[in-house]
């Protein structure tokens, strides 16, 4: 109780009563004397009075209580519960040092005081008159009022007293909460729960279930206590317990709380004792457990629930001696602990199949690797064969086209009429075949130098009027008309010369063979922002729609709108040379066609500038 509260009902009793002296004695409990020794006696609360007032408090508070320890005044009204009057002792008022007030005689009135229908201690008032029945009216209705509100004033300080332990416990669970979610292994999380259930009063062991069974993994205790638990059961060491894995199924007891719909079961410690040690751990040796462990005769068990109800493990807590459990707070720990559990094991599993992926992973990288390398190495292979074929059969063929070329000149004597035809032929398929070849040895030697392109600026224009130059007998052999529409100010593109030069060369044949005799091609060359925009167009025949997507894969030919003289002129790999020359550049190929009306082939390549700026940004 309040003094301040105290102090208000003396002087309110003594104002209303008339008495010098006021005095409330209480209960023990009532003042928050949780160890008193016994549970009647009485504390002195106030003072209070027309003397009090004249005088110290403490100092008349002080003879008060020397006075009840010479037994001059009663500690209390005993069994009684109504108003005792009595005449004080001659010996009181001398101790009570009177002064000027000195009546002929002092009476002691002591009222009694109930909270909830028990005793809850006495209002005494000294009179320095002998009471008369209006007094003792009015004595009853004080020690009434009184009791009143030592009532209403416990029931205040319950109230207080449970919200601010509930406060305590709510901030207790939230800082609980707060470290078993950065607890990211199984250890640390019990770890935190041990000792956060410590500083909340609770000694605790966890039992988690496992594959082979219930498990003891961890103990609150010291470990000198751990140690010493550890020797009466017969064990060395406490990772020993893995190998005493419990059966629920064999132990009803464990069983019964591991599947508990409760959120809190109370077991007695002996029988929690037998279900996890059996044999282990007979009447003697359980008795000293639970002295050691400091159990007490009932413990506090909570079942680990985790995702659908699955049993993760039990909880169990022995609360300090004198301390009473709030089972809502064990409760709503019990919860954030599963929670915690539930959260490693799934990090856990999820690791597991990460690392079960992740070697599957390496594995099948590893076994493409091997299948990428041996493909490259049988293409590499294809290219050298082709390589050194092409070129084993142009030698023997530039000296046969020679030697037919020497005898259609006459130049190794006459030839007859029918002999020229035979030699023309032969000059002809010998042209034919040279010009396969060449194809074969242009994609060859290609596929054999990607990695090593060298890119320069150059100058597009340029290499647009060699190509032209290159091919300008056949263009004249067949009458064609061919434009050029290249800018003298087209700014450099950077590459590789060489292979850009094929890009043209192998364009402008394209067109060459599919245009009709006395044909159009026009190839120019589009500046724009970062690149430049190269097309070669023609009045051919044209590619069917169907067509368009495949016309750059190797090997393909379009033979069903080709003439004759056009099929005899290349092996498919053309166009295919072009896009791979041109993507290694970092452009792209496109193609508008319309069946009968031509075709226009376009491709791009970067700017020197544009370029040379991009690298020196990225290496800055």
């Amino acid at each position: 109780m309040d003094l301040r509260f105290c102090q208000g009902i003396v002087e309110d009793a003594a104002a209303i009563c008339g008495a010098i002296l006021s005095e409330l004695r209480l209960r023990g409990d009532l003042l928050g004397q949780h160890a008193a020794a016994k549970a009647n006696d009485l504390t002195q609360a106030a003072v209070g009075g027309v003397l009090a007032a004249r005088k110290r408090k403490d100092e008349t508070a002080r003879k008060l209580r020397d006075l009840v320890d010479r037994g001059l005044l009663s500690d209390g009204p005993g069994v009684e519960r109504t108003v005792h009057l009595a005449r004080c002792p001659d010996g009181v008022a001398e101790a009570l040092d009177l002064g000027g007030l000195a009546p002929a005689e002092l009476w002691c009135a002591d009222v009694p005081l109930t909270v909830e229908t028990e005793s809850a201690g006495v209002l005494r008032l000294i009179l320095d008159r002998e009471p008369r029945r209006s007094l003792l009216r009015a004595l009853r209705g004080v020690g009434h009022e009184a009791s009143l509100q030592l009532a209403q004033e416990r029931g205040r300080l319950r109230a207080v007293g449970e919200l601010t332990r509930s406060r305590q416990s709510q901030a207790a669970l939230a800082a609980a909460a707060a470290r078993l979610r950065r607890e990211t292994e199984r250890d640390g999380v019990l770890r935190a729960i041990a000792e956060e259930l410590r500083k909340l009063g609770y000694e605790s062991a966890v039992l988690l279930n496992e594959s082979d069974g219930l498990v003891l993994r961890h103990l609150s205790h010291k470990p000198t206590v751990i140690s010493e638990a550890m020797k009466l059961v017969g064990l060395r060491k406490i990772s020993e317990l893995k190998q005493l894995a419990i059966d629920p199924a064999r132990s009803p007891l464990l069983g019964q709380l591991l599947s508990s719909p409760e959120p809190v079961v109370e077991v007695r410690s002996h029988s929690f004792l037998r279900a996890l040690w059996g044999r282990r751990a007979p009447e003697p040796v359980r008795n000293k457990l639970v002295q050691l462990l400091g159990l007490g005769e009932e413990l506090l068990a909570t079942p680990l629930k985790g995702a659908g109800d699955s049993a993760l493990g039990i909880l169990t807590v022995a609360p300090r001696p004198g301390m009473e459990p709030d089972l809502g707070v064990l409760s709503s720990f019990a919860l954030q602990g599963s929670l915690a559990l539930e959260r490693v094991l799934m990090r856990a599993q999820m690791r597991a199949q990460a690392a079960i992926i992740e070697g599957a992973v390496e594995e099948r990288t590893r076994v493409l690797l091997e299948a990428n390398e041996r493909l490259q190495a049988a293409d590499r292979r294809k290219d050298n064969f082709l390589a050194n074929v092409s070129h084993e059969l142009r030698s023997p063929l530039v000296t046969m086209l020679g030697y037919t070329d020497l005898l259609l000149a006459g130049k190794m004597g006459e030839v007859n009429e029918r002999q020229r035809q035979c030699l023309q032929v032969a000059r002809s398929s010998g042209k034919r075949l040279r010009a396969f070849i060449e194809e074969l040895l242009d994609f060859s030697r290609f596929e054999l130098t990607r990695e090593s392109l060298t890119f320069q600026p150059f100058d597009l224009g340029e290499a647009v009027a060699q190509a032209l130059a290159d091919l300008q007998p056949k263009f004249l052999e067949r009458r064609l008309n061919v434009r050029q529409r290249v800018a003298r100010g087209t700014p450099p593109v950077l590459g590789d010369r060489e292979r850009i030069l094929q890009v043209l060369t192998n364009l402008l044949s394209n067109a060459e063979r599919h245009c009709r005799d006395g044909g159009r091609i026009v190839i120019s060359a589009q500046p724009r922002p970062g690149f430049v925009l190269v097309s070669v167009q023609d009045n051919g025949t044209g590619i069917p729609a169907a067509h368009i997507e495949k016309i750059f894969d190797r090997l393909y030919q379009v033979g069903d709108v080709k003439d004759a003289r056009s099929r005899e002129q290349g092996l498919g790999l053309g166009l295919n040379i072009v896009k791979s020359i041109v993507e290694a550049h970092g452009g792209e190929v496109s193609v508008e066609s319309e069946v009968g009306k031509g075709s226009t082939f376009s491709f791009t390549l970067p700017l020197a500038d544009v370029k040379s700026r991009g690298e020196a940004t990225a290496a800055s």
